[in-house]
């Protein structure tokens, strides 16, 4: 099935790139005929007309810039947020920071904030994610909801990560992650049953990832089902507990409940 919302951007995106240059043709077009009309003139009409012909050009010149500005800022933050995918974060920093350059836009500057989260810098990206906010008058996006949720979650402010995750989990790209994290926070908080319920429509999905893993060991535990939790968690190497939502305390407490 087509991605919509993907087929949507990229249509808006192209429309507005078209529009943009399609403006600085008019104007430099307009901007030639005026200079050459002008060069063709009686001397005593050329300063009358000579007015017009800067303003359009300095209106072409103007439009050209901004237009290139605007373009590589996009550019260069739709390149910071391919590596950001890839968990590449300090080349996505620094693509951030030059389409900043080019052009600050919010998104870039809470993209920013992000990587600065996530390379352990907090004060700088909260800052640079309230800026973002600022500049939208107030909004954030779900990207950076998602974030700053997830470094409060892992600093142990739950009070300030709650809020940030249950926006966040209203988009569909976050939804998964956010369900896992609330699961997360309510096994620690003893309340297995309102675990499974966060976790219940997923309960029948294959346990692929070591998140999902920890969780659905620690309900099958709650459950009595020590021999189905050691063998879903069985399935992981200790090294992927290292790069996971869960935490390494967690999984140490979890295998030594399991006798492992």
């Amino acid at each position: 099935m087509p991605d919509i919302g993907n087929y949507t951007n990229s249509t808006a995106l192209i429309l507005s790139e078209a529009s943009k240059y399609f403006a600085l043709l008019v104007f430099s077009v307009l901007a030639i005929r005026l200079w050459r009309r002008w060069t063709k003139i009686p001397t005593v009409d050329k300063l009358k007309n000579l007015p017009l012909a800067c303003v359009v050009t300095f209106a072409a010149v103007a439009i050209g810039y901004f237009s290139m500005c605007h373009s590589l800022g996009k550019l260069y933050f739709h390149y910071g947020m391919n590596a950001f995918g890839e968990d590449r974060l300090l080349p996505a920093l620094s693509l951030f920071e030059t389409s900043s350059k080019y052009w600050n836009s919010a998104d870039a500057t809470g993209a920013d904030g992000v990587c600065r989260l996530l390379l352990g810098r907090p004060d700088q990206g909260i800052q640079r994610i309230q800026n973002a906010k600022s500049m939208r008058k107030g909004r954030s996006t779900p990207f950076e909801e998602f974030y700053e949720g997830l470094y409060f979650f892992q600093a142990g402010e739950r009070t300030n990560a709650v809020p940030l995750l249950k926006t966040a989990w209203e988009n569909e790209m976050y939804r998964w992650s956010v369900t896992k994290l609330f699961a997360i926070m309510l096994l620690d908080e003893d309340r297995p049953a309102d675990a499974a319920d966060w976790m219940k429509p997923f309960m029948q999905v294959e346990v692929t990832e070591v998140d999902q893993a920890y969780i659905v060991a620690s309900l099958k535990l709650a459950d009595g089902k020590k021999a189905e939790a050691s063998m879903i968690l069985g399935k992981f190497p200790s090294e992927a507990e290292d790069q996971s939502l869960v935490g390494k305390v967690r999984f140490e407490k979890l295998r030594a409940q399991l006798g492992n």
